[in-house]
């Protein structure tokens, strides 16, 4: 560590109220000794306005840093520059620049300005290591070196030398440098492994800047070390800053922006605007002229931690959890009282409304009870529709073996009929407050969030409700294998499926938006050997 010699307050804490330029400045330096191993430290008000000290090839190189925010209509000009104080010898910008250097090793020097400078100055501004010397600031130290013959720096140094370790920096207002500050602490932080947000670099920026007033405020008489920023234990508090900041996205992300790619191919749809019920048939397709329910159960286990875990367990997945959090979600899953045939039904509804309505879960209402019972909606998601209002979907799943689809279809539409009353919604809406995690989940539109307010009439809530209903089911079509065909009979098979449902649907149902999902099976039997199969292989590995 530099020491500081010859301590004086002169042109230091006394001229530095309400002036706050400067620190924004020291802070590019301090971002410019993070990223730099070579910069060891920057002081504030020691020698010049900011010292910032490096070590190359075993020596001390000292820069130091004159910041002039001098308003004025015109550029800063040669005449300006070296214009004396008054009567006063030795007193122009430059002069100033040039006594500051007053320690051992190599020196170098900077403007830092808000104005930019004439063309006579304009040498100044490129960076010492891209400049091809000689150059206009060769011609500009030769200048200085005639008109001020015997002036040397402290470390008797003229203006030759100074003119060759010069750099004049313009910055612009404040709000400019802050805005190229910031980027540089992004990319820091990115090299650094975090990703803050805006907001949050903005907080440390701040601590960034608090932390150069001190230094700058600081008495140099009984305070001296105060005046020093040091590399390594700056960049040790960054680290820590930028690691609490993970965090606390951690606990706002949202897991939900990402999901599996889809799977079922969607085969039939009648999904024209405006249609009140409406239905869209998916199709396993056949791999070899063999169905491809192995792949499709591997696909569904993809799905399963985001299906049972909450938004805010899923946010906190990573590379050394990742196997105990895929055992949690099996966990969840087979424990749940739910009938499996009905669990494995949900979870294809939830891996459609992700990947076809691009939704937002309210995630484990699968496995909530209410009143001492599981609700009939295993599924809530949030579906946000390009010119439309934000919108509550609660689904309907079932896996439907040959003979059953008349039962099935009678069933659910006695669910549905029930649902429509302020009773069943009020406490669908009760469920959807206890699980929805706000945070993880994009900004919602006023009227949605109105509609959810359990103060609000359930008449809110219907406006922004669909119900989505998935048939899974034993296919006629697909009972006897691949045919070359079968595409052209599933969509009339569902067809005829999705016109049966409609014309059962109750009164009350049919001025609310109901969207049927039908995916015919060459065999549910095959799908749910396959599926369970596979999550007794995960849990053995566990065990």
């Amino acid at each position: 560590m530099v020491r500081i010699t010859s301590p004086s307050n002169k042109g230091g804490p006394a001229a530095r109220q309400g002036f706050k330029y400067q620190d924004h400045v020291a802070v590019s330096f301090i971002l410019k000794m993070l990223r730099d191993s070579s910069c060891s430290q920057v002081e504030c008000e020691t020698a010049d306005d900011i010292v910032a000290v490096f070590h190359c090839e075993g020596q001390s190189v000292n820069e130091y840093i004159q910041v002039k925010t001098t308003e004025g209509d015109n550029k800063w000009n040669w005449q300006e520059v070296i214009a004396l104080d008054g009567i006063k010898a030795d007193s122009s910008l430059l002069h100033k620049s040039l006594k500051c250097d007053v320690r051992p090793g190599s020196a170098r020097f900077r403007i830092v300005t808000k104005r930019d400078v004439a063309k006579i100055l304009e040498g100044f501004k490129i960076e010492l290591d891209k400049r091809a010397l000689p150059d206009a600031t060769t011609t500009r130290g030769a200048a200085l070196l005639k008109a001020f013959k015997t002036f040397v720096s402290p470390q008797k140094r003229d203006f030759s030398y100074w003119a060759k370790n010069c750099v004049w920096q313009v910055y612009g207002d404040v709000e400019a440098l802050e805005a190229v500050n910031i980027k540089a602490l992004s990319q820091l932080a990115e090299g650094l492994g975090n990703r803050p947000n805006f907001t949050q670099l903005q907080a440390i920026y701040e601590e960034l800047l608090e932390q150069a007033d001190k230094a700058a405020t600081a008495n140099v008489k009984t305070a001296a070390a105060t005046k020093i920023i040091l590399r390594e234990p700056t960049l040790a508090h960054l680290k820590k800053l930028l690691d609490e900041a993970d965090d606390k996205s951690t606990a706002t992300s949202k897991p939900y922006k990402k999901r599996p790619d889809p799977f079922l191919v969607e085969i039939h749809a009648n999904t024209e605007d405006g249609l009140l019920h409406s239905f869209s048939g998916f199709d396993v397709r056949y791999a070899l002229r063999k169905w491809r329910y192995d792949s499709f159960a591997k696909h569904l286990i993809e799905w399963l931690p985001e299906f049972s875990l909450k938004a805010s367990e899923i946010v906190n997945i990573l590379a050394h959890n990742a196997e105990a959090i895929l055992a949690q979600s099996i966990s969840a899953f087979s424990d749940s009282e739910l009938p499996r045939d009905r669990l494995i039904a949900e979870l294809i509804l939830h891996a459609i409304l992700r990947s076809r309505q691009n939704s937002e879960p309210v995630a484990c209402k699968v496995f909530y009870r209410s009143a001492g019972k599981l609700s009939e909606f295993g599924n809530a998601h949030i579906v946000q529709e390009p010119g439309q209002d934000d919108q509550l979907w609660l689904g309907l799943a079932r896996l439907i073996e040959a003979g059953d689809m008349d039962a099935t279809l009678e069933q659910i539409c006695k669910v549905l009929d029930e649902t429509i009353s302020e009773t069943v919604l009020s406490a669908e809406r009760e469920i959807i407050i206890s699980l929805r995690e706000p945070f993880h989940h994009q900004p919602k539109a006023d009227a949605f969030n109105k509609a959810l307010h359990r103060n609000s009439p359930v008449d809110d809530m219907l406006n922004v409700l669909c119900f989505p209903i998935l048939l899974t089911y034993d296919s006629d079509a697909l009972s006897s294998g691949w045919l070359a065909d079968y595409v052209d009979i599933l969509k009339t098979e569902i067809e005829a499926h999705f016109s049966t449902f409609t014309t059962q649907l109750p009164e009350n149902i049919k001025q609310v938006k109901v969207m049927v999902f039908l995916v015919p099976m060459e065999s549910i039997e095959q799908l749910t050997k396959a599926f369970n199969a596979r999550c007794k292989k995960l849990e053995e590995l566990q065990a």
